[in-house]
């Protein structure tokens, strides 16, 4: 976070790392702009006459990926094509979007943000809150008892990834979450040490999947489906110039991705910022605080 304080018609940056500080700092009128705020303080900054709470749906998209080429070990239970699919109809992403991010998220069917050239909602298998389809698809999947595993997170706020843990434990998936720091985390994923993680993609604020796919999905150091036949589709996308030969590729790839549930798509971010009732400051989907755009009234 970046709180502003004003010094004549200036906006000064200054960085305050702790968000109870950040908040703090606001509340007392010390500061008069922060983000990312935790949105559980919405109502305490509204009821100050001078401030003012306000949140922004970003291109952020929060997800579960699993590890079904078998990276962190061939024993791993997300091999299964049956337990992905379990871990999808577990988990009520419409309630954690609602009552957890809250602010206008929006639970999307494709691994991408709805507005970016490609993302293909209607073509995406759905997975809706099913927790007696999750236990019928684990003990299918061999099962019946469920199974102990690690589920790794730099998710914020920690209730998020505590949420997840909760739905899982809920149909016999014993998950242990271990929350990380986000350096960390990618770290453990490039080594092939993840078999269920919880993370997040803003797509770099670039309005086509091509900001998302490869990243995933083209054998690199995040690729944990390492499917050949999904690599050669936004392989083919991604070089393509002829829109109708890029959605049609495209297509095939969010088909691939959520037949086989590799990667389980959440719910969209929201930003929380308040500030001054005193500065104008407009807010965007790219999560870029536009500071040449605000102004004092």
């Amino acid at each position: 976070s970046f709180p502003t304080r004003r010094s004549s018609d200036l906006i000064v940056a200054r960085f305050v790392p702790e968000p109870a500080t950040q908040l703090t700092e606001l509340l007392s009128g010390r500061i008069d702009w922060l983000w990312n705020m935790n949105p559980d303080q919405i109502d305490n900054v509204n009821r100050m006459p001078t401030l003012q709470a306000v949140q922004q749906e970003s291109m952020r998209v929060g997800f579960v990926q699993m590890d079904a080429a078998g990276r962190s070990g061939a024993g791993n239970p997300m091999t299964h094509l049956k337990v992905r699919q379990a871990v999808a109809h577990a988990i009520d992403r419409q309630t954690m979007a609602q009552r957890l991010v809250r602010g206008g998220s929006r639970v999307r069917p494709a691994p991408c943000f709805p507005s970016q050239f490609g993302c293909n909602g209607e073509v995406a298998t759905q997975y809706n809150y099913d927790p007696a389809r999750a236990r019928q698809l684990l003990a299918e999947a061999g099962f019946p008892q469920g199974f102990d595993i690690e589920v790794t997170s730099y998710v914020n706020p920690r209730q998020w990834s505590e949420s997840v843990q909760n739905y899982l434990q809920a149909v016999g998936i014993r998950a242990r979450l271990n929350m990380m720091q986000v350096a960390a985390q990618i770290q453990r994923a490039w080594r092939g040490e993840l078999a269920i993680s919880m993370a997040s993609w803003g797509s770099y604020s670039i309005n086509d999947v091509s900001a998302i796919f490869p990243n995933y999905y083209v054998f690199g150091n995040d690729d944990y489906a390492r499917d050949e036949a999904l690599k050669r589709l936004v392989e083919e996308g991604g070089n393509a110039s002829d829109p109708a030969v890029r959605r049609r590729a495209y297509d095939g790839a969010i088909r691939r991705v959520t037949e086989q549930m590799y990667w389980l798509p959440l719910f969209t971010y929201v930003n929380t910022y308040a500030f001054s009732k005193q500065l104008e400051f407009p807010t965007f989907r790219d999560e870029l605080p536009r500071f040449y755009l605000a102004k004092w009234k």
